[in-house]
Protein backbone atom coordinates (compact mmCIF):
# COMPACT_ATOMS: atom_id res chain seq x y z
CA UNK A 1 0.00 0.00 0.00
CA UNK A 2 1.62 3.51 -0.96
CA UNK A 3 1.85 5.30 1.66
CA UNK A 4 0.12 9.22 1.41
CA UNK A 5 2.02 11.65 3.35
CA UNK A 6 -0.80 13.95 4.62
CA UNK A 7 -2.19 10.93 6.81
CA UNK A 8 1.39 10.31 8.24
CA UNK A 9 1.89 13.69 9.23
CA UNK A 10 -1.56 13.94 10.68
CA UNK A 11 -0.69 10.59 12.52
CA UNK A 12 2.62 11.95 13.50
CA UNK A 13 1.08 14.78 15.13
CA UNK A 14 -1.46 12.81 16.88
CA UNK A 15 1.43 10.51 18.52
CA UNK A 16 3.52 13.86 19.74
CA UNK A 17 0.18 15.27 21.25
CA UNK A 18 -1.22 11.96 22.80
CA UNK A 19 -0.71 12.32 26.44
CA UNK A 20 -1.96 8.97 27.81
CA UNK A 21 -1.88 5.04 26.34
CA UNK A 22 -5.36 5.26 25.81
CA UNK A 23 -5.04 8.48 23.29
CA UNK A 24 -1.91 6.77 21.52
CA UNK A 25 -4.08 3.50 21.14
CA UNK A 26 -6.78 5.32 19.53
CA UNK A 27 -4.43 7.12 16.88
CA UNK A 28 -1.95 4.01 16.23
CA UNK A 29 -4.63 1.56 15.93
CA UNK A 30 -6.52 3.17 12.46
CA UNK A 31 -3.27 3.90 11.31
CA UNK A 32 -0.88 0.72 11.43
CA UNK A 33 -3.94 -1.46 10.70
CA UNK A 34 -4.57 0.52 7.49
CA UNK A 35 -0.63 1.08 6.65
CA UNK A 36 0.04 -2.46 6.95
CA UNK A 37 -2.97 -4.09 6.16
CA UNK A 38 -2.61 -6.09 9.61
CA UNK A 39 -6.09 -7.82 11.44
CA UNK A 40 -4.41 -7.37 14.73
CA UNK A 41 -2.67 -4.54 16.76
CA UNK A 42 -1.52 -4.52 20.59
CA UNK A 43 0.55 -3.06 23.03
CA UNK A 44 1.88 -5.17 25.28
CA UNK A 45 4.16 -4.66 28.70
CA UNK A 46 6.54 -7.58 29.64
CA UNK A 47 7.73 -7.65 32.69
CA UNK A 48 10.58 -10.67 33.49
CA UNK A 49 9.16 -12.11 36.68
CA UNK A 50 4.97 -11.24 35.90
CA UNK A 51 2.80 -11.61 33.65
CA UNK A 52 2.19 -9.00 31.03
CA UNK A 53 0.04 -6.02 30.24
CA UNK A 54 -1.90 -5.41 27.78
CA UNK A 55 -2.02 -1.37 27.31
CA UNK A 56 -4.38 -1.39 24.31
CA UNK A 57 -5.56 -3.93 21.40
CA UNK A 58 -7.54 -4.41 18.70
CA UNK A 59 -8.43 -7.84 17.61
CA UNK A 60 -11.82 -8.27 15.41
CA UNK A 61 -11.31 -11.69 14.85
CA UNK A 62 -13.19 -13.55 17.61
CA UNK A 63 -10.95 -16.81 17.61
CA UNK A 64 -7.88 -14.97 17.97
CA UNK A 65 -9.11 -12.29 20.64
CA UNK A 66 -10.69 -15.51 22.56
CA UNK A 67 -7.12 -17.51 22.12
CA UNK A 68 -5.06 -14.14 23.05
CA UNK A 69 -8.04 -13.65 26.13
CA UNK A 70 -7.18 -17.22 27.33
CA UNK A 71 -4.02 -18.59 26.67
CA UNK A 72 -1.41 -15.36 25.90
CA UNK A 73 -1.02 -13.87 29.37
CA UNK A 74 -1.34 -17.58 31.16
CA UNK A 75 1.63 -19.05 29.34
CA UNK A 76 2.34 -17.83 25.54
CA UNK A 77 3.78 -15.06 26.28
CA UNK A 78 6.87 -16.84 27.81
CA UNK A 79 7.26 -18.75 24.45
CA UNK A 80 6.67 -15.73 22.28
CA UNK A 81 9.70 -14.90 20.06
CA UNK A 82 8.93 -11.59 20.79
CA UNK A 83 9.01 -11.73 24.68
CA UNK A 84 12.26 -13.62 24.36
CA UNK A 85 13.87 -10.72 22.14
CA UNK A 86 13.00 -8.30 24.38
CA UNK A 87 15.60 -8.74 26.96
CA UNK A 88 18.37 -9.04 24.16
CA UNK A 89 17.23 -5.87 22.79
CA UNK A 90 19.30 -2.79 24.42
CA UNK A 91 17.41 0.20 23.37
CA UNK A 92 14.60 -0.25 20.43
CA UNK A 93 14.14 -2.77 17.38
CA UNK A 94 11.96 -3.83 14.90
CA UNK A 95 11.16 -7.59 13.68
CA UNK A 96 9.55 -10.27 11.44
CA UNK A 97 8.43 -12.96 14.05
CA UNK A 98 9.85 -14.78 11.29
CA UNK A 99 13.50 -13.33 12.18
CA UNK A 100 13.58 -14.00 15.21
CA UNK A 101 12.07 -17.45 16.06
CA UNK A 102 13.74 -20.23 16.72
CA UNK A 103 14.74 -22.87 14.03
CA UNK A 104 11.33 -25.42 14.58
CA UNK A 105 9.26 -22.59 15.71
CA UNK A 106 6.35 -23.67 12.84
CA UNK A 107 6.86 -26.87 14.13
CA UNK A 108 6.68 -26.35 17.65
CA UNK A 109 3.66 -27.16 19.69
CA UNK A 110 2.83 -23.46 20.44
CA UNK A 111 2.72 -22.63 16.82
CA UNK A 112 -0.07 -25.65 16.51
CA UNK A 113 -2.09 -23.93 19.61
CA UNK A 114 -1.64 -20.24 18.96
CA UNK A 115 -0.87 -19.24 15.75
CA UNK A 116 -1.95 -22.35 13.56
CA UNK A 117 -4.74 -22.54 15.96
CA UNK A 118 -6.02 -18.96 15.29
CA UNK A 119 -4.82 -19.08 11.34
CA UNK A 120 -2.66 -16.11 12.28
CA UNK A 121 0.43 -16.09 9.13
CA UNK A 122 2.90 -13.39 10.27
CA UNK A 123 3.42 -11.22 13.25
CA UNK A 124 5.74 -7.95 12.87
CA UNK A 125 6.56 -5.71 15.99
CA UNK A 126 8.42 -3.00 17.75
CA UNK A 127 10.17 -3.64 20.89
CA UNK A 128 10.79 -1.08 23.02
CA UNK A 129 13.34 -1.51 26.18
CA UNK A 130 12.24 0.56 29.44
CA UNK A 131 14.76 -0.79 32.06
CA UNK A 132 16.34 -3.84 33.31
CA UNK A 133 13.11 -5.67 33.88
CA UNK A 134 10.39 -4.37 31.42
CA UNK A 135 10.02 -3.58 27.96
CA UNK A 136 6.65 -3.33 25.35
CA UNK A 137 6.12 -5.07 22.33
CA UNK A 138 3.99 -3.08 19.81
CA UNK A 139 2.63 -5.76 17.28
CA UNK A 140 0.77 -6.07 14.43
CA UNK A 141 -0.76 -9.29 13.36
CA UNK A 142 -1.52 -10.81 9.31
CA UNK A 143 -4.53 -13.66 9.51
CA UNK A 144 -5.48 -16.32 7.13
CA UNK A 145 -6.46 -15.05 3.68
CA UNK A 146 -3.38 -12.34 3.49
CA UNK A 147 0.30 -12.56 2.55
CA UNK A 148 2.95 -12.46 4.75
CA UNK A 149 4.64 -8.67 5.65
CA UNK A 150 7.55 -8.32 3.24
CA UNK A 151 11.30 -6.86 3.41
CA UNK A 152 9.59 -3.45 2.68
CA UNK A 153 6.98 -3.60 5.55
CA UNK A 154 9.43 -4.09 8.03
CA UNK A 155 11.65 -0.94 6.75
CA UNK A 156 8.61 1.03 6.77
CA UNK A 157 7.45 0.20 9.72
CA UNK A 158 10.68 1.06 11.25
CA UNK A 159 11.03 4.17 9.90
CA UNK A 160 7.57 5.11 11.70
CA UNK A 161 8.89 3.47 14.75
CA UNK A 162 11.07 6.70 15.06
CA UNK A 163 8.60 7.78 16.35
CA UNK A 164 6.26 5.72 17.71
CA UNK A 165 8.91 5.05 20.26
CA UNK A 166 9.52 7.85 21.91
CA UNK A 167 6.17 8.68 22.82
CA UNK A 168 5.52 4.77 23.99
CA UNK A 169 8.34 4.77 26.52
CA UNK A 170 7.59 8.35 27.43
CA UNK A 171 4.27 7.39 28.54
CA UNK A 172 5.33 4.01 30.48
CA UNK A 173 8.19 5.05 31.93
CA UNK A 174 6.76 6.91 34.92
CA UNK A 175 4.45 4.16 35.50
CA UNK A 176 4.30 2.34 38.91
CA UNK A 177 5.91 -1.27 39.29
CA UNK A 178 3.61 -3.88 38.33
CA UNK A 179 2.09 -5.21 41.30
CA UNK A 180 1.02 -8.58 40.04
CA UNK A 181 2.20 -11.81 41.62
CA UNK A 182 5.92 -12.93 40.35
CA UNK A 183 5.58 -15.37 37.92
CA UNK A 184 8.27 -18.34 37.38
CA UNK A 185 10.42 -18.18 34.49
CA UNK A 186 9.76 -21.01 31.95
CA UNK A 187 12.71 -23.11 32.92
CA UNK A 188 11.65 -22.79 36.45
CA UNK A 189 8.61 -24.21 36.11
CA UNK A 190 9.78 -26.99 34.37
CA UNK A 191 11.61 -27.96 37.94
CA UNK A 192 8.54 -26.71 39.82
CA UNK A 193 6.10 -29.32 37.89
CA UNK A 194 8.93 -32.17 38.16
CA UNK A 195 8.58 -31.85 41.61
CA UNK A 196 5.26 -31.67 42.45
CA UNK A 197 4.96 -34.97 40.65
CA UNK A 198 7.73 -36.06 43.50
CA UNK A 199 10.68 -36.14 40.44
CA UNK A 200 13.79 -34.18 40.35
CA UNK A 201 15.71 -32.68 37.06
CA UNK A 202 19.01 -30.47 37.28
CA UNK A 203 18.76 -26.83 36.11
CA UNK A 204 20.32 -27.40 32.48
CA UNK A 205 17.72 -30.11 31.54
CA UNK A 206 15.38 -27.25 32.92
CA UNK A 207 17.16 -24.78 30.15
CA UNK A 208 16.72 -27.61 27.69
CA UNK A 209 13.14 -28.05 28.34
CA UNK A 210 12.48 -24.44 28.06
CA UNK A 211 14.31 -24.20 25.00
CA UNK A 212 12.72 -27.70 23.32
CA UNK A 213 8.93 -26.34 24.08
CA UNK A 214 10.17 -22.77 22.20
CA UNK A 215 11.05 -25.02 19.33
CA UNK A 216 14.60 -25.20 19.13
CA UNK A 217 16.22 -28.00 17.29
CA UNK A 218 19.25 -29.74 19.41
CA UNK A 219 21.57 -28.43 17.39
CA UNK A 220 20.44 -24.48 18.52
CA UNK A 221 20.09 -25.59 21.82
CA UNK A 222 24.01 -26.44 21.64
CA UNK A 223 24.86 -23.07 20.29
CA UNK A 224 22.58 -20.97 22.52
CA UNK A 225 23.90 -22.99 25.44
CA UNK A 226 27.57 -23.36 24.25
CA UNK A 227 27.36 -27.19 24.89
CA UNK A 228 27.82 -30.23 22.26
CA UNK A 229 25.04 -31.51 20.38
CA UNK A 230 25.24 -34.71 21.85
CA UNK A 231 25.24 -33.34 25.45
CA UNK A 232 22.11 -32.08 24.41
CA UNK A 233 20.66 -35.36 23.82
CA UNK A 234 21.74 -36.79 26.83
CA UNK A 235 19.72 -34.10 28.41
CA UNK A 236 17.11 -34.40 26.48
CA UNK A 237 16.66 -38.23 26.90
CA UNK A 238 17.09 -38.08 30.62
CA UNK A 239 14.72 -35.12 30.51
CA UNK A 240 12.01 -37.41 29.10
CA UNK A 241 13.14 -40.41 31.24
CA UNK A 242 12.84 -38.64 34.47
CA UNK A 243 9.32 -37.30 33.10
CA UNK A 244 7.78 -39.90 31.83
CA UNK A 245 6.99 -38.78 28.04
CA UNK A 246 8.28 -39.58 24.92
CA UNK A 247 7.91 -36.41 22.45
CA UNK A 248 8.08 -32.38 22.20
CA UNK A 249 4.20 -32.53 22.62
CA UNK A 250 4.11 -34.12 25.70
CA UNK A 251 6.70 -32.06 27.22
CA UNK A 252 4.40 -28.89 25.88
CA UNK A 253 1.43 -31.08 27.33
CA UNK A 254 3.21 -31.07 30.87
CA UNK A 255 3.88 -27.29 30.70
CA UNK A 256 0.19 -26.17 29.56
CA UNK A 257 -1.48 -28.72 32.09
CA UNK A 258 0.68 -27.09 34.98
CA UNK A 259 -0.45 -23.53 33.68
CA UNK A 260 -3.98 -24.15 34.20
CA UNK A 261 -3.66 -25.77 37.26
CA UNK A 262 -2.18 -22.52 38.85
CA UNK A 263 -4.81 -20.15 37.33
Amino acid sequence: MKPNNDCEYDFFGQIAVADTLEAYGRAAIPFLSHRFSAQSVLAIGFHRSASPEIHFSWIPDPALRTTFDHAYARLGYMLDPFYQRSWLTPDIATWLVRDIAPDRFESSQYFANYFAATEMVDDMGLIVRLSADRAVHLSLGRSSGHRRFRSKDIRSFGQIAKVLAPKLRALLIPQPPQTTPVMPSLDQRFIYLAQADGKKISQREAQVAALIVQGYSSRAISLRLGISIHTVKVHRRALYRKLTITSQSELFGLLTRSSQMSK
